[in-house]
């Protein structure tokens, strides 16, 4: 949907996983970080090539082993950090069959717990199914924390939404104006604006055999995740537990 909402603003170019594709190289990625510079390379002399004067790109893999690079070799893009509650994307995941380290779509779109530079987690290996996937979407918040405390020091120009903001047309034009956006033509705007937020995007597909037919309880599941990442990480626990984007029910079990 962010792909979309964000060519509502003039003069930008908005692609959503286009190639050559970070999830592509990704696994290559996590077992040798030195894979993301040529490719970095590459995108960048493609980027450049456009006629547009604005480039968006999503991607929920750019930022789990691409950006640091990127930083590193002196470019630092301006940043949405795009969230929804951290259940909604677990099950969705689940749903998906996309577990880490476990599935080929987990493997390929995820960190992996056992890698450098993921979010510490004792004994993986004995976490269900859905407390990978719960790991996963934690994971990619810890990321997201630690390059605002990298921007933070850099000067860099980031921002934190959630998929309802772009829902809303005022608060897309002030993200927007953030950015450096701008639309020229405001109703005309509006009213695309307005047909893209009635349309389900990236919907999930049926899920694979097996999955969902077993109940979970996601209170408990994921506690014993968020036990397991406090042995090693309490400050960034405290960041979950004050976010609005955990399940109001487990925020209250752990006050």
């Amino acid at each position: 949907m962010l792909t979309e909402i964000l060519k509502i603003f003039s003069d930008i170019r908005s692609e959503h996983e286009p190639a050559p594709n970070y999830a592509d190289i990704f696994p290559s990625v996590k077992e040798n970080p030195r894979e993301s510079i040529n490719f970095l390379k590459k995108k960048i002399d493609i980027i450049n090539g456009f006629k547009e004067q604005h480039y968006a790109e999503t991607s929920n893999v750019f930022g789990k082993g691409f950006l640091i690079p990127l930083v590193r070799m002196g470019i630092s893009p301006q940043l949405i950090f795009l969230n929804r509650e951290f259940r909604k994307t677990a099950k969705s995941l689940y749903t998906r069959g996309s577990f880490p380290m476990r599935t080929a779509l987990g493997r390929r779109f995820s960190a992996d717990p056992t890698a450098p530079g993921s979010l510490p987690i004792f004994e993986p290996h004995t976490l269900s199914n859905y407390q990978l996937c719960y790991w996963g979407v934690l994971d990619a918040y810890y990321r997201q924390i630690q390059v605002e405390q990298l921007y933070q020091k850099i000067s860099g120009n980031f921002l934190w939404a959630s998929t309802e903001d772009f829902n809303d047309f005022e608060k897309t034009l002030k993200i927007g104006s953030t950015l450096g956006l701008h639309v020229d033509n405001l109703e005309e705007a509006r009213c695309i604006h307005e047909e893209i937020t009635t349309i389900h995007h990236n919907p999930n597909r049926p899920s694979p055999a097996g999955i969902g037919e077993t109940p979970i309880d996601h209170d408990e599941e994921e506690t014993e995740v968020i036990d397991r990442v406090a042995f090693y990480d309490l400050l960034f626990i405290e960041h979950v537990r004050h976010s609005q984007f955990i399940d109001a029910s487990l925020a209250k079990k752990l006050h």
